[in-house]
């Protein structure tokens, strides 16, 4: 049985002064009663905002999509109530975006291989080998000349999964060869192809030369350690080192005590870069960073945007603007990530180009409809701030790479 509301004098959440017919603050809009609230309108009041943010995130949505600007000049000019508001519409798809490019990210790791070598959370040492040293005693039988592939190294877990990769190299697109030989820094042509498929041809399959390497733990460029223990010990200690100790770590295995190093070998006491897990949160700091660098370029784009439509002379005119674009940019993008993750990632793959086409013709109709000048300046304009915001863009993200990974 619903009971009827107990009305009061003054509003409970604004103090403003209420008349008996009043059954909403005229003030602040909340509901004039005093009852204590049931349990069950707890439940009502969620789905009843869980329907109100579908409807307004749906016409929000819809009116983007087919009507390029149109939010924008809504919203200018004061028709509000039937979107999401700018800064929670980017949110919540920026959201869904990253959410989606994360679980890409995972899915291509989780099928990911280093030279050949399939990533694995197993706790055990890697170990290397030459194509030199697996063609060992066949290389009589080469008549080839081997010099150009056979410094070529192979990173491997165990003996059974080197041999798997080697059979599957055998019989290898040339595009998986390339990447092999551009890992080396050996040219990519038709000699260096041919002769690493031959040297591939030649090496035994019960190699002998595989029994007598030893693991490597916690392997960098040229730093490694023996042991599983030495390894831990080194995570542990590298916690408290100063730089000085850092470089002298570096020297004693043969690298150079450069920054970058520096801060590498820090990351190797926090990550092992030869585990899926250490990857992914490597990836998923990166990308919250990025995430960051995003929401900073809306307010910088604002700013370009008053300098080239300078007839719109407040700053927040092109601040909506932007945020809308930037907001419509990820729905496209996380469509093409959608299709990726749960329909087809090839299709997918392809459909990336098309998309960034698509984004840019949609940008040229928006600047068009809310700026209101001619196609010919509109087009002009939008060359003119896509130089400098590619660019800005490329700085800012390669920094929050950087600041990402290394943080």
């Amino acid at each position: 049985m619903h009971r009827k509301p107990q009305k009061s004098e003054i509003c409970l959440n604004c103090n403003f002064q209420l008349r008996p017919e009043d059954n909403f603050c005229p003030n602040c809009g909340q509901e004039n009663n005093v009852r204590n609230v049931p349990a069950r309108y707890l439940i009502v009041e969620l789905f009843e905002g869980f329907y109100s943010f579908d409807t307004k995130l749906w016409n929000t949505i819809k009116a983007s999509l087919l009507k390029p600007g149109k939010i924008t000049l809504d919203y200018l000019e004061g028709k509000r109530a039937r979107y999401v508001p700018p800064l929670k519409f980017y949110l919540f798809i920026s959201f869904v975006f990253f959410l989606l490019l994360g679980k890409l990210s995972d899915n291509a790791i989780d099928s990911s291989n280093i030279n050949g070598e399939i990533l694995s959370d197993d706790d055990i040492g890697t170990m290397n080998i030459s194509l030199n040293e697996l063609l060992g005693n066949q290389k009589k039988y080469y008549n080839k000349d081997t010099n150009d592939v056979s410094s070529i190294n192979f990173d491997f877990k165990s003996k059974d999964s080197l041999l798997l990769t080697i059979k599957s190299l055998q019989s290898a697109h040339d595009s998986v060869l390339n990447k092999l030989l551009l890992s080396e820094d050996i040219d990519t042509n038709n000699v260096t192809r041919e002769n690493l498929r031959n040297a591939l041809a030649y090496i035994p399959l019960d190699n002998a030369a595989l029994d007598s390497i030893k693991p490597k733990f916690g392997v960098f460029g040229k730093v490694s350690f023996d042991t599983k223990e030495e390894y831990y010990k080194f995570k542990t200690d590298i916690q408290n080192y100063n730089n000085k100790q850092i470089d002298s770590v570096l020297i004693s295995k043969g690298e150079d005590p450069t920054w970058f190093n520096r801060q590498m070998l820090k990351k190797m006491g926090v990550y092992d870069f030869k585990s899926k897990d250490s990857i992914k949160q490597i990836t998923q700091a990166i990308l919250k960073s990025i995430s960051l660098t995003m929401f900073i370029m809306m307010p910088l784009t604002a700013i370009l945007l008053l300098l080239i439509f300078y007839r719109k002379k407040y700053y927040y005119e092109h601040l909506i603007f932007t945020i809308h674009i930037h907001t419509i940019f990820f729905i496209i993008f996380s469509l093409i990530l959608t299709i990726q993750i749960y329909i087809s990632e090839s299709f997918g793959g392809k459909l990336w180009g098309w998309s960034f086409l698509l984004c840019m013709i949609y940008l040229v109709i928006s600047l068009r409809n809310n700026y209101k000048q001619s196609w010919g300046k509109t087009i002009a304009k939008f060359i003119l701030m896509s130089i400098p915001y590619g660019i800005t863009a490329f700085i800012l993200t390669l920094l929050a790479v950087v600041y990402g990974f290394l943080a």
